[in-house]
């Protein structure tokens, strides 16, 4: 595994959205109306090559963790960045505070700094506070996941046309599986994204990805 998480580089056809790689782990960066930037899932293994390229990209304000499980990077953010507010979902809080020692901001924080291309998502049905974020430009819509789908192991800079799903999350990401199943089916058909950034594996892109979303929830949380 990479010593340290890479350069931060532009998503194509993504306005205001980064992304950098460590492993098969992905953290995101998105650069907010003032200018200044919110990391998203930060990585452990914060280096020289990273806060490099965050410091061209602008200061860094906000630190959000998505769920609960990913605080592995929490406290050596905070450090780097003393600055910055750290933000959860209100339902990750109280396991990330009790797992780090720090405490967290609500996402209404975050919610209105973010660019008007960028929006939280909050599915319904998890146990670990789960958010995402939608990215949308002219031309595409990209949902930044955590644990509710992946891409492909490979290099973290190729893009693949199927998405995955990781094993452990219908156990431990899940806690109404029929409340779930039946908010991300309407989450694709009504958002019918193009792209996923996941934290895991590869990005994922194709012309028909919500079909194939579709099939995969109806695939894995059978009832």
């Amino acid at each position: 595994m990479a010593k340290g998480l890479s350069a931060f580089r532009s998503v194509e056809d993504l306005d205001n959205v980064f992304v950098a790689e460590k492993g098969g782990l992905r953290c995101s960066a998105i650069r907010l109306k003032t200018g200044n930037i919110c990391l998203f899932s930060p990585v452990q293994g914060l280096g020289d090559t990273a806060r490099e390229s965050l410091a061209a990209l602008g200061p860094v304000t906000q630190v959000l963790a998505p769920n609960h499980y990913h605080n592995k990077g929490l406290i050596e953010y905070s450090e780097a960045f003393p600055e910055a507010t750290l933000c959860a979902p209100e339902r990750a809080t109280p396991r990330l505070e009790k797992q780090t020692g720090l405490s967290f901001e609500p996402l209404d924080n975050v919610k209105t700094e973010l660019p008007d291309t960028v929006q939280i998502i909050e599915p319904r049905g998890l146990k670990t506070g789960e958010i995402w974020l939608r990215a949308q430009s002219e031309d595409q819509l990209a949902w930044l996941v955590v644990d509710a789908f992946c891409g492909s192991k490979g290099s973290m800079t190729g893009v693949s046309d199927t998405p995955g799903m990781l094993g452990t999350f219908p156990s431990f990401g899940i806690a109404d599986k029929p409340v779930y199943k039946s908010w991300v089916e309407k989450q694709i058909e009504a958002d019918q994204p193009t792209s996923i950034i996941p934290c895991h594996g590869q990005m994922v892109g194709a012309d028909n990805l919500a079909g194939k979303l579709l099939a995969l929830v109806g695939d894995k949380l059978k009832s």
